[in-house]
């Protein structure tokens, strides 16, 4: 309840402060990049804002449908409410959830549950490779990580432009249809194309120039706003972290305020020797931050945690989340993200994989190498919020 009143009075008087500040974008400029989005994608978007540098939300990929310690994936229950009592604030799914073949399981009950509860949505993107698709019987077989390039095939005019704009009918479908109860268009923040700065994407960097993935991105919103409708999306921007952080380094491939509203980043590290690891996420988390400012959007860690091959492999940081809450908490700049999301828990077997977790469990393993008391500490610092600590996001 304390940290409830405090994320509270953080709001009202970031709302204050908003409508106080001299310099940086006009009051104009302060709006979703869609004209025509709905009105609680708006309030959502206001919310994210007011929050930056007032207290980080914690997210968490299949907070409800993924898990080590559930017994149900309905949507009512959470390795995280497991362990500290309380569901994230941040709910990420993906589009494998929404786009056939549905291979992470349809989720659409669960984030009605979630927004219900007050939380925020996100969905990030797995399309299979397009062009694969559209040459069908060829290898690959067609992932994501099929890094057959694709980006021009898929634009206008390509060959596998038929297919991109399929799986965006899906989308938007899915989109139009998440509503609640009441009929209220449940708001998205929909992470485009993103980690496009690596290679292992048939979107990456060496599978298109900077200008194709623009007008790939660009296209994207533009289809999905324009074409289809959809105005319950705010739109994330989210390539890998930068060693070093610059901000010529992040405009390389970035679309354009127009197509933006959240500014964020991708970053994996090592489970040991990870102080230069640190270190660049404060200078990238920095950086986003002062770039989402000078342009009115939201600023975020859209993915962060150890790597996946020193999860797989047993290792980890009893101090992990402590060491990321003090190097975002001590930059001026870097502590104003106003999320940060984890992947997913997930036993071994789940879409053929290995296990994966990022949130420690209330299981004896995180017991005994001091993985949930560190979490725990992490839940209990007034600067993070999860759940049940966010005010009425969406009025």
């Amino acid at each position: 309840m304390q940290k409830m009143q405090k994320a509270v009075i953080a709001a009202l008087l970031g709302l204050v402060l908003t409508g106080c500040a001299s310099g940086g974008p006009s009051p104009e400029a302060l709006a979703p990049a869609d004209p025509a989005a709905t009105t609680q994608t708006r309030a959502l978007f206001h919310f994210l804002r007011r929050q930056m540098g007032r207290g980080i939300l914690f997210g968490h990929q299949h907070e409800t449908t993924q898990g080590l310690t559930i017994d149900t994936t309905d949507g009512t229950q959470s390795d995280t409410d497991n362990a500290v009592g309380d569901f994230a604030a941040v709910y990420g799914w993906d589009t494998l959830s929404i786009v056939a073949p549905k291979i992470e399981g349809d989720i659409t009950e669960q984030a009605i549950k979630a927004y219900e509860r007050g939380g925020i949505i996100t969905i990030s993107t797995h399309l299979d490779n397009p062009l694969t698709e559209a040459q069908k019987g060829t290898f690959p077989t067609g992932t994501s990580w099929d890094t057959t390039p694709a980006v021009e095939a898929a634009l206008p005019g390509g060959e596998a432009h038929e297919v991109y704009t399929g799986y965006l009918d899906q989308l938007a479908q899915w989109a139009l249809n998440l509503r609640a109860e009441d009929g209220t268009a449940i708001p998205v923040i929909y992470r485009v194309l993103h980690e496009n700065t690596g290679s292992w994407f048939w979107w990456g960097a060496d599978q298109s120039t900077p200008e194709q993935y623009k007008a790939l991105y660009r296209f994207t919103v533009d289809y999905l706003r324009g074409e289809k409708g959809v105005h319950n999306f705010l739109y994330a921007y989210s390539p890998n972290a930068f060693w070093p952080a610059t901000e010529a380094a992040y405009e390389e491939r970035y679309p354009g305020d127009q197509w933006v509203d959240v500014l964020a980043f991708d970053a994996y590290g090592p489970a040991s020797d990870n102080a230069d690891w640190f270190q660049n996420v404060q200078d990238n988390a920095a950086l986003v931050v002062r770039m989402a400012e000078a342009r009115g959007k939201i600023a975020a860690i859209a993915e962060i945690g150890i790597r996946a091959p020193d999860i797989e492999a047993g290792q980890y940081d009893n101090r992990w989340y402590r060491k990321l809450l003090e190097a975002l908490k001590s930059d001026e700049q870097a502590r104003k993200v106003a999320y940060l999301l984890v992947w997913r828990n997930a036993p071994e077997g789940v879409d053929g994989g290995k296990p994966h977790y990022w949130v420690p469990t209330t299981l004896p393993h995180d017991r005994e190498r001091g993985t949930l008391e560190d979490f725990r500490a992490f839940y209990q610092d007034d600067f993070t919020l999860f759940n049940s600590d966010l005010p009425e996001v969406y009025n």
